[in-house]
């Protein structure tokens, strides 16, 4: 068997692929290894189209400052990443290499829509992010607005934000707290202190029964809020007084509270029923 020459060739032309496999192995990883592969230029960029107003260059550089390991061939592109993630106000973070010892780094930043509960940030897409509240003043550093829930609301919080911003376009006036409790009842104070309550949306089953006033919640929000807004200028003009508070849950009209006469102190409050 050992003499034959077929097998024999066979033998040494197998030697011979394994030894210049472990070459070329070799030398490939010599080769990534040479210096001039090591990451020396890490460039952080917003994402085209956009631009960094809360994230600084220099936050982002320190998120990976004696952290980064590897080299062009073997960084972690997905460490990176999680890095930069942790870096607050980031949303989005891309990362790719680039030849032959640089990583471009694209960061899109959270966009603010208001403040959440104690001591988080809404972004307009609704999902709730830690950050420095003191950070998140709107354009022109107008202050944003407060809003509060449970726990995995943030998207229904910020849907009905924007409606009530389109509900009260008639009177000049937008949200500047708006909360949605436990039992899933919202309450509302607008700009000029106005506050509302508007109570649950009907045809929504929270297992949070009312049998003291079953009534209640019986009209769509939408519906109570418009009414509402119809009604106010009218009816501070005939009371001769600002509405301070109004409480819309009522299916047929709404209580309100009245604020003090100019030369009056004392307030009073008045239901007012819609036909």
């Amino acid at each position: 068997m050992w003499n034959n020459a077929r097998f024999l060739n066979w033998i040494a032309n197998a030697l011979t692929v394994v030894a210049l496999t472990a070459f070329l192995l070799g030398a490939a990883y010599w080769l990534m290894h040479r210096p001039v592969f090591g990451l020396t230029q890490v460039v952080v960029e917003p994402v085209p189209g956009a631009e960094l107003q809360r994230v600084s260059q220099a936050s982002l550089r320190s998120a990976l400052a004696g952290r980064l390991a590897g080299n062009f061939f073997t960084v972690d592109l997905e460490q990176v990443r999680q890095r930069f993630t942790e870096v607050p106000w980031v949303n989005q973070v891309m990362v790719r290499r680039e030849w032959p010892n640089g990583l471009r780094v694209r960061v899109r930043e959270f966009q603010p829509l208001g403040l959440w509960n104690d001591n988080q940030v809404l972004d307009i897409r609704g999902t709730p992010f830690t950050a420095n509240q003191a950070e998140a003043d709107g354009p022109e550093g107008q202050l944003l607005p407060a809003f509060a829930g449970p726990e995995g609301s943030g998207p229904l919080v910020r849907q009905r934000y924007l409606e009530l911003r389109e509900w009260l376009q008639p009177l000049g006036r937008v949200p500047m707290r708006l909360t949605l409790s436990a039992r899933h009842a919202w309450q509302v104070e607008l700009d000029n202190g106005l506050q509302l309550d508007l109570g649950r949306d009907p045809g929504i089953d929270w297992n949070v029964g009312d049998p003291d006033r079953p009534e209640i919640d019986a009209v769509p929000v939408a519906t109570r809020v418009r009414r509402f807004v119809a009604s106010l200028p009218q009816l501070e003009q005939q009371f001769g007084r600002p509405i301070v508070h109004a409480d819309l849950r009522y299916p047929d009209g709404f209580a309100v509270r009245l604020g003090p006469a100019p030369e009056s102190r004392p307030s009073s409050q008045s239901r007012t029923t819609q036909p």
